[in-house]
């Protein structure tokens, strides 16, 4: 095993053996101490290790046969061959320690928990660890999350993003450095490392969310505004490049598509946050609001009537499945469902099918 072949390029495969043996505490000492180099070396495969530590500590998955694990490693290639992968992993100053020993890896294939550890936690940092860079140009790393699935990353300020189903955070090479700018397309959960110098800001397609030494949650879609719920410190919410309000904890405050700022004080409740368990929680929501979600929760695509189209809606959905979502919003709706695969349509009462 040489340094070189630890880590290879985006058109071959790593030596997962080296990578999960490194993880799991195990190989020579001239095995590890040529990992450490590797990872010296370049920041970027540190952060996917430190990925890969992190899944250990997920709970462990059922045994998976060879087949599974050979599946599960094509897939992964050929999505990297692809081009899905975009962006750079985040950059970290320092290799962490890897703790040694978990005794799940004992007995087990290390090739195999390579691959369950891809499968089950490091999707959202392979999918951010492979790009072309062009000299001159800043690149933006990219993270994105499937549809129904949860993903977390720590930003390399150590700020720590649970980002919501079918979501995207966009952040610059040079993040920082000068600034701490982010790009929000969907939903996520921002635990910020404060930084008086330089302030921690979420930018949505209709507002700016500038951190004051906080946790908050941003919900950002293009047809449905932008909306931040404030669980500790505070936020300064920014609209058309001006601050309209600064929020504390408890606050919560939507961005209209026309830029206007509604700002609830103390008005935060449990639902607002659910979806971090799992839970699509929509209370008097708009029909924009709730087709966006169950795109990005679902692969649902909803067409309503133009006559239900002023209705809001109250209901509560698992992110496990869609069974049962278009007959609960038809009967919420007043409407009638007609589904054909990912699409749904709500038909008004007495209209032409």
């Amino acid at each position: 095993m040489t340094d070189q072949n630890l880590f290879s390029g985006a058109s071959s495969t790593p030596d997962w053996d080296a990578i999960a043996a490194y993880v799991a505490g195990e190989g020579t000492p001239e095995e590890r101490a040529a990992m450490r180099r590797v990872l010296d070396a370049n920041p970027e495969h540190a952060a996917l290790l430190l990925a890969l530590d992190d899944a250990v500590r997920l709970p462990e998955p059922a045994a998976s046969t060879s087949a599974e694990v050979e599946a599960a490693l094509s897939a992964v290639r050929a999505r990297r061959e692809l081009g899905v992968i975009r962006g750079d992993a985040p950059r970290r100053p320092s290799v962490m320690p890897i703790s040694r020993g978990r005794p799940r890896w004992r007995g087990m294939p290390l090739r195999a928990a390579a691959a369950i550890l891809v499968v089950a936690g490091v999707g959202l940092i392979w999918r951010a660890s492979n790009s072309s860079q062009t000299p001159g140009r800043i690149v933006q790393k990219q993270y994105a999350s499937a549809v129904g699935a949860l993903d977390s990353l720590t930003l390399p300020d150590g700020t720590r993003v649970l980002l919501g189903p079918g979501s995207e955070l966009t952040i610059g090479d040079q993040f920082g450095v000068d600034t701490r700018d982010v790009q929000l397309k969907g939903e996520a959960r921002f635990d910020v490392v404060h930084d008086a110098s330089h302030p921690f800001v979420v930018h949505t397609a209709m507002a700016a969310f500038r951190d004051i030494g906080t946790v908050f949650s941003v919900h950002s879609d293009a047809a449905d505004g932008s909306r931040v719920v404030v669980t500790e410190g505070a936020v300064a919410v920014e609209s058309k490049g001006v601050r309209a309000a600064t929020l504390k904890a408890g606050d919560r405050a939507t961005v209209a598509s026309d830029g206007g700022v509604r700002v609830e004080q103390s008005s935060a409740t449990n639902d607002d946050m659910a979806w971090t368990a799992g839970r699509l929680v929509f209370n008097d929501a708009s029909v924009a609001q709730v087709a966006a979600d169950l795109r990005r929760w679902y692969g649902i695509e909803l067409t309503i009537d133009s006559v239900l189209a002023s209705k809001t809606v109250n209901a509560t959905f698992d992110r496990g499945g869609a069974d049962g979502v278009g007959k609960v919003l038809a009967a919420v709706l007043g409407g009638s469902l007609e589904q054909s695969g990912s699409s749904m349509r709500i038909v008004a009462p007495g209209a032409r099918k």
